[in-house]
């Protein structure tokens, strides 16, 4: 129990409490009692679900004011961050092909060239001198705190340590930060970086996706806020019957009842003064005469003190 509205639901054993006043009428064989039992019932459930209802209405309305409009901003800037690194990168890209025309004239051949990296300052033209220099450079970095080293194809480089799983990576910063893992092998942290950088397309195509999930649900929560509840009326009926119905078992919520079985009861008229005599008063001539055996042995004592012969003593003296 809290006091949030509950999720889900159980019936008691003991659907309803009954009060005195119910009890009488379920005693008096009332039909309405039972009518009036089973509309509290549904009346609770009723109330629950509206509860429920404009729960659901507050957090939409925290929605539509607060989480969505922020989150739409950050994916909005994301998206825009990408599309200048995709420039940028489109732009470095572009002076690594060396375009040669052939021997015959006829044709043109094209080949990639190593852009260059620069590395604690010093500037790597050759693939292979700047990849060990990266690795050398991995050396010098013990924690998450992230360290500049120099950049790559337009974009800062940066290396941190990853000590729970023992791992080296680098930063590209340009407008965003991405993260890239490294390893041992020398050639291949070079690929992995160029790798990351290819798939800055895709990454602009997931937040473009994301913004558009995100406007849709702002969207589904702004009509469902429209929504009433779709019980009301039920409510409002079953509400009204249930106070029409207290009102006629005169039930006020105390135990108070004036239900009856549906026959009169007269009361009984008071009895005269005569009656009561003749009921519970008995004539002085009726009353029984005092025992013979008891004025048998009063005479036998006397009733008066009697005097004790010499050396002998009465039993009592009256």
């Amino acid at each position: 129990m809290s006091s949030k509205s509950p999720v889900r639901a159980c019936e008691d054993v003991d659907e309803t409490a009954l009060s005195y006043a119910e009890i009488k009428a379920l005693c008096a064989g009332n039909p309405l009692i039972a009518e009036k039992m089973n509309l509290d019932v549904d009346v609770a459930k009723l109330r629950m679900l509206k509860s429920e209802h404009q729960s659901q209405h507050y957090r939409l309305e925290d929605d539509l004011l607060k989480r969505y409009p922020e989150q739409i901003t950050a994916v909005q800037e994301r998206i825009a961050g990408i599309e200048k690194d995709i420039g940028i990168y489109t732009a470095e890209k572009e002076k690594t092909v060396d375009l040669q025309p052939s021997l015959t004239g006829d044709a043109v051949s094209a080949s990639t060239k190593f852009p260059g990296m620069t590395i604690n300052g010093v500037e790597y033209t050759e693939k292979e001198p700047a990849a060990k220099a990266l690795l050398d450079a991995c050396k010098g970095v013990t924690d998450k705190n992230d360290v500049v080293i120099g950049s790559y194809m337009g974009f800062n480089l940066a290396l941190q340590f990853d000590s729970f799983n023992k791992a080296f990576k680098s930063l590209l910063r340009g407008s965003m930060t991405y993260q890239v893992e490294l390893g041992t092998d020398t050639f291949g942290n070079i690929t992995r970086i160029n790798n990351a950088l290819s798939e800055l397309p895709k990454r602009l195509e997931g937040a473009q996706s994301q913004l558009q999930n995100l406007t849709s649900q702002q969207e589904a929560a702004r009509l469902e806020l429209e929504k009433p509840f779709a019980l009301e009326d039920e409510l409002i009926e079953k509400e009204t019957r249930l106070a029409l119905l207290n009102v006629e078992l005169n039930i006020d919520g105390s135990g108070n009842s004036d239900i009856g079985d549906g026959e009169s009861r007269e009361e009984p008229e008071p009895m005269t003064e005569a009656e009561y005599q003749s009921e519970y008063e008995q004539p002085a001539s009726a009353k029984s005469a005092r025992p013979p055996l008891l004025d048998e042995s009063l005479n036998a004592f006397g009733t008066g003190s009697r005097q004790a012969a010499p050396g002998k003593r009465t039993g009592f003296e009256i």
